[in-house]
């Protein structure tokens, strides 16, 4: 009786079970690596998707050949478009693993909002992937088509890139597709996204040949960041800003310093443990930012002949340190804010956490108060190591150089 009793529990088990109602086969699909909006010249848009090459991507089936390939209709809707993409290739385009979206600068200043909504509601598409805008006179399609040696998929190997430029140094912004559209509908954040440059001719970067060169024809550059007021690119800066921007969310995770020690020498700190507060008090109706700053550091190189096991010169390399990340910090958001405008740092935000009755009163024009705000930053920088010697044979060198 008993062994009826378990088979018919087993037997309802089963009905119970579904399989995969959304099941695709592999020969029947195309993973897309990444995509690339710009102004279309017959239609409002040109969508163009880098799809991977698979027998390409392994060393047992690889010949030689492209890794990727790259396909491209016109239309006025984004969300349309995605659709009919079966128009020129054969295979459903699978979007869940993209790792990169590239938006011409033309697009971006005309407004992105309508670009980015498809990709929110997508239910395949994930919040991994990084956002491009790439510099004027190129397209956002030519950055799909260049070819690397070490990682033959366009759009894998600036993942790749951006996200360690974020680890090791701060280049990168680290912002998604969900931190672009909460910048865009909160009254206290402008975004930003990260710019990225082509250098040399993109259509010998398109060429097979470019990934057997030793040197590169044609390689694709993080240049700094895109700012945005609303959804529309209103200006860029540099790679120094991006670092500066990090610094302010707190996410900068390490970061190197080239520092003047002696005429045109420099002495090299590499900073880790880097812990960032802000507070913000009101003053006469103008919020004032308090930001604390506090790394350690190792000396990764030094220029000057210092005598590094001396502590007065370890304290004076602290001392230039903290001046000029205090200084850069400061630079950047006067910048920002006599030049766009724009708070893309998200004092506005925290103004709303701290004193939210002071907010309310500017929040219909937050970025106005944004100009006039005003900040103190304080940095404590600690130098724990100056590598495996203590003493700089530089000095030894230009001791020698004396004596004769």
């Amino acid at each position: 009786m008993r062994k009826w009793i378990f088979l018919l529990f087993y037997l309802g088990g089963t009905i119970l079970l579904t399989g995969c109602w959304d099941l695709r086969e592999v020969n029947q699909v195309s993973i897309v690596s990444g995509l690339a909006l710009d102004q279309g010249e017959e239609s409002k848009y040109r969508l163009t998707i880098e799809l991977f090459n698979p027998t390409e991507l392994t060393p047992q089936t690889s010949s030689g050949n492209t890794a990727s390939i790259v396909f491209g209709i016109n239309g006025d809707s984004i969300g349309e478009m995605m659709l009919r993409l079966n128009e020129i290739f054969s295979r459903k385009p699978i979007f869940s693993h993209m790792k990169t979206m590239f938006i011409s600068e033309e697009l971006a200043k005309t407004g992105i909002a309508e670009l980015l909504d498809p990709m929110d509601r997508n239910r395949e598409i994930r919040n991994d992937f990084n956002i491009m805008v790439v510099e004027a006179p190129h397209k956002a399609a030519d950055a799909l088509k260049i070819t690397y040696p070490l990682q033959k998929v366009s759009t894998l190997k600036i993942n790749t890139q951006a996200n360690n430029f974020f680890e090791d140094w701060g280049g990168d912004p680290d912002v998604r597709l969900k931190d672009i559209i909460d910048s865009m509908v909160s009254e206290g954040r402008e975004p930003i996204t990260a710019m990225v440059e082509i250098v040399g001719d993109p259509k010998e970067g398109s060429k097979i040949e470019n990934i057997h060169s030793t040197h590169p024809n044609t390689y694709i550059k993080i240049s700094g960041i895109a700012l945005f007021k609303g959804d529309a690119m209103i200006g860029k800066m540099p790679i120094s800003a991006t670092r500066d921007y990090l610094i302010t969310q707190n996410k900068l995770r390490q970061t190197s310093l080239s520092i003047n020690c002696k005429d045109d020498q420099t002495v090299d700190i590499q900073l880790k443990d880097i812990n960032v507060g802000t507070n913000v008090s009101v003053k006469n109706n103008e919020p004032t930012y308090h930001i604390s700053i506090s790394g350690e550091g190792n000396i990764n190189g030094v220029q000057c002949s210092e005598q590094l096991n001396l502590s007065a010169t370890t304290e004076k390399f602290e001392t230039k340190a903290e001046d000029f990340i205090e200084g850069e910090l400061l630079h950047t958001i006067n910048e920002v804010q006599n030049d766009y405008g724009a708070d893309i740092f998200g004092f506005g935000e925290l103004l709303y956490k701290s004193l939210p009755k002071q907010f309310k009163q500017k929040q219909t024009n937050w970025n106005e108060t944004f100009v006039n705000a005003k900040f103190e930053v304080n940095s404590t920088i600690k130098i724990r190591r100056s590598g495996l010697r203590n003493e700089s044979y530089i000095s030894e060198i230009n001791d020698q150089e004396v004596e004769q």
